[in-house]
């Protein structure tokens, strides 16, 4: 991921390299996956990030890349709710509504590890949850010197995230937050490698569109221009 970020920062610039960090850490699972796609739809030049800002066209161009991007997953259909497939997983589920709801799980998390979500504002964005295990009071952060992104401790507390929007991005974060790599892609971000059939669940209960079909991202009214390279 590191190498994968110093080339899209080399064409692309700082800024757009910390961007593509925050929007795309799913993708950034796969070695040169979110390079290719960039530099196939986008000519280098470190003015793109800033025009995406000025024009608020963030969440248009995350829904665009996603779109581009093709995962080898499928996932299992299920009648059953998240709670409780959660419950048979081990966690316990809670959906948060409010700013006091999310920071009543900062107890959870070591000095050093806290998540960004809070900072506070998460909600304007995203749809939080976070997921507990029911043991949890039983896994101490001392008895794992090493940490492991999937290990017991980095997965006994998670929060899981849906961006708003046309599109619902997933994010699921790690009790380690970064102190492993990718914390924000625990479980590579897909709710089926907790428990099957949960990603199907969250998007039925909650109705939330869980794949980007977007396959166009218009910014020609910016003085932009398709070339003959299709970039």
């Amino acid at each position: 991921m590191k190498d994968e970020l110093n080339k899209i920062r080399k064409k692309y610039g700082e800024e757009m390299a910390h961007l593509c960090r925050n929007l795309f850490s799913t993708i950034l699972e796969e070695p040169n996956c979110l390079y290719n796609i960039l530099i196939s739809k986008f000519a280098p030049s470190k003015q793109l990030y800033t025009d995406i800002i000025e024009y608020n066209l963030v969440s248009e161009f995350k829904d665009y890349i996603y779109g581009l991007w093709k995962p080898n997953e499928t996932y299992i259909s299920t009648v059953k709710k998240p709670k409780e497939l959660l419950d048979e997983a081990g966690y316990d589920l809670y959906e948060c509504h409010t700013e006091e709801e999310i920071q009543k799980f900062k107890k959870y998390y070591a000095d050093g590890e806290c998540l960004c979500t809070f900072n506070g504002n998460r909600l304007e964005n995203c749809y939080v949850f976070f997921a507990v295990k029911k043991d949890i009071n039983q896994i101490r952060r001392e008895n794992f010197s090493i940490p492991e992104r999937e290990d017991k401790y980095g997965t006994s507390v998670i929060s899981i995230q849906f961006t708003r929007g046309r599109v619902n991005t997933l994010s699921i974060k790690n009790r380690y937050n970064h102190k492993v790599k990718n914390p924000d892609a625990t479980f590579h971000n897909n709710l089926d490698n907790i428990i099957d059939g949960l990603t199907d669940s969250f998007a039925k209960e909650y109705n939330l569109n869980v794949n980007s079909n977007i396959n166009n991202f218009c910014i020609t009214e910016y003085d932009y221009i398709l070339a003959n390279d299709k970039r």
